[in-house]
């Protein structure tokens, strides 16, 4: 049985902790600088783009199918056992790639990978501090995305160095462990159960609910601001995912390898800024507004990016205002629905936006192999991804309030 004390409102900053274990750490370490590995791959194994990166677009689309069940599961059971698990089993599949010489053992790594994240990639985060923090989750969102873009902006160059000293499997192994340790610990130590959950006991969960509102999964369901939430984190998702390219962008042309992986923790560090920006953002002047400013920052900064030549400086600033942008999807998205829809069935409504996450992100790694592969340029995924950061600004200001209308329903 859990201690009383991790379901006082006071455990709710451990959570945050938590959070930061589960999330910000292998996602930081590992998924956000997977970009530096794609290359030394490609020349070391002969392989296309399309081969070195379709794991990614094989993880996301594993992990949209596991996402509904994965939400059942950390609502239903104790979340800390569950994290624990994926944790340490995501650690030890990207270990094992240090020695992958095969395609298809990528590939396989893409399956775990996405069972395993569907946990704690998009839903576990959100869900846990939204469901701790009766105030200021969205700050708190931002605290937890900050700390992974600071880990990944520490982890890209130290990756890009460890590559060029000892190559690139040297470097795989190395971040492997360390993300398979302290994410496994961290998550071990701290996570508890959502008050009001099952985990937590029928007590907590007669005092939770009564406190709680918003529309039902049905409700939500049946609602055009929850297809509408979709698109618009999955274009967050492409835009983000975009920086991927980035690495690569700059290493073919006359910017440099070097300037590419500065580049990645440029984004990072606007990242940092970014979470921390938009969460104050969501909390104060809500989410409708934080997405279009975090969409016109997308359009700005990756223009700038594209423009930018030869010319590092401009290509720097392109990419930190980028960075801003790269935020929202782990803050604004998860605060349309939490402002939108309410809390009382956060979970269920969460885990279909994260299923569409998952999908964007598993369409946006091979979209953009594929357009270069058949372009030999960067510049119509750069378009592409200016506009869908205009549709995004478009329909921002719609989503929130289309989702109360479903509440409204609800409550009549």
């Amino acid at each position: 049985m859990e201690s009383t004390t991790s379901k006082r409102p006071g455990y709710a900053p451990l959570i945050l902790v938590a959070a930061i274990g589960f999330y910000a750490i292998p996602v930081g370490i590992i998924g956000n600088t997977s970009g530096i590995f794609l290359q030394p791959v490609m020349d070391q194994f002969g392989w296309s783009r399309t081969t070195a990166s379709l794991y990614m677009t094989i993880a996301p689309w594993v992990a949209a199918v596991c996402t509904p069940f994965a939400g059942k599961i950390l609502a239903r059971s104790n979340p800390r056992w569950a994290l624990t698990i994926s944790c340490l089993v995501y650690g030890l599949a990207t270990i094992a790639t240090a020695f992958a010489t095969q395609a298809w053992e990528w590939h396989l790594y893409g399956v775990v990978y996405g069972v395993t994240s569907a946990f704690f990639m998009y839903l576990a985060a959100p869900t846990l501090i939204n469901a701790w923090y009766k105030h200021g989750a969205g700050t708190a969102l931002g605290i937890a995305g900050a700390a992974l873009s600071i880990t990944a902006a520490i982890a890209s160059p130290i990756g890009q160095s460890l590559i060029s000293a000892h190559g690139w499997q040297y470097a795989r192994l190395v971040f492997g462990i360390v993300a398979t340790v302290v994410s496994t610990v961290v998550t071990l130590i701290f996570v508890r159960p959502a008050p009001g959950s099952d985990a937590a006991g029928a007590t907590a969960t007669a005092t939770t609910t009564t406190t709680e509102s918003g529309a039902t999964f049905s409700q939500a369901r049946s609602s055009m601001a929850l297809y509408l939430v979709i698109l618009v984190a999955g274009i967050f998702c492409l835009g983000a995912s975009f920086f991927q390219q980035i690495p690569s962008f700059a290493s073919t042309g006359s910017l440099g390898a070097e300037a590419g992986a500065v580049a990645v923790s440029i984004v990072m560090v606007g990242g940092v800024v970014g979470k921390f920006l938009l969460g104050w953002m969501t909390d104060h002047i809500g989410a409708p507004i934080t997405g279009v400013f975090a969409s016109l920052c997308g359009v700005v900064g990756i223009l700038l990016a594209f423009l930018s030549g030869s010319n590092v400086v401009l290509f720097y600033v392109g990419v930190a205002i980028f960075g801003i942008a790269f935020a929202a999807l782990t803050v604004v998205s998860p605060m349309f629905v939490r402002q939108g829809f309410g809390t009382a069935h956060y979970t269920e409504i969460y885990s279909w936006v994260s299923s569409g996450i998952f999908v964007f992100s598993g369409i946006a790694p091979l979209l953009y192999a594929r357009i270069y592969d058949a372009t030999k340029s960067f510049t119509a995924a750069f378009i592409l991804v200016i506009v869908l950061y205009a549709i995004g600004a478009v329909l921002s200001p719609f989503i929130v309030k289309l989702a109360r209308r479903s509440r409204r329903a609800v409550t009549a």
